[in-house]
């Protein structure tokens, strides 16, 4: 008897699952009551002022690059053989000029016009250059930016006795 109460059962639970209507998957919203009153009502439309656009900073084109700065191309010295080799240095050899002012590139150009008006070759000058803290290939572009820029008198090109 039992069997046939429990097999009745899942007949009547299948047969009314299937048979009637869809479940329901939404939720059903329930009233919350109220427990007491309000202390703060919000308001039902609010109104705030509108605030006027930050203005936009306006980006100004950049102006034109030169080929050295200003800074760069007057050491000082007044010489303009002189800036426009410590010009050179800066922008050829700028390890040469990085640890060095203007005044310091200026001595190493006189140094080298010095050496090759006393009729040293470019060697000797360079070995000199070398002295001060300056590695033996850059001592020789030394040399030749010297020769081209800053040194009065002396042809542009290296000596052909070398």
């Amino acid at each position: 008897m039992r069997r046939i109460g429990v097999l009745t059962g899942i007949v009547v639970l299948l047969g009314t699952a299937a048979c009637g209507s869809p479940a329901r998957s939404a939720a059903v919203p329930v009233p919350a009551a109220s427990a007491g009153p309000v202390l703060n009502p919000v308001p039902e439309t609010t109104t705030t002022a509108a605030q006027a656009a930050a203005p936009r900073p306006r980006h100004t084109p950049h102006a034109p690059r030169s080929a050295a700065p200003a800074a760069t191309t007057d050491a000082g010295s007044g010489d303009a053989g002189l800036d426009r080799f410590v010009a050179a240095v800066q922008q050829h050899l700028p390890d040469v000029a990085l640890d060095r002012r203007d005044e310091e590139v200026e001595a190493l150009g006189q140094e080298a016009c010095a050496g090759l008006r006393a009729g040293k070759t470019d060697t000797a000058v360079a070995g000199e250059i070398g002295a001060e803290d300056v590695t033996p290939a850059d001592a020789r572009k030394l040399v030749t930016l010297a020769r081209s820029t800053a040194c009065p008198g002396r042809p542009k090109v290296a000596d052909p006795a070398q």
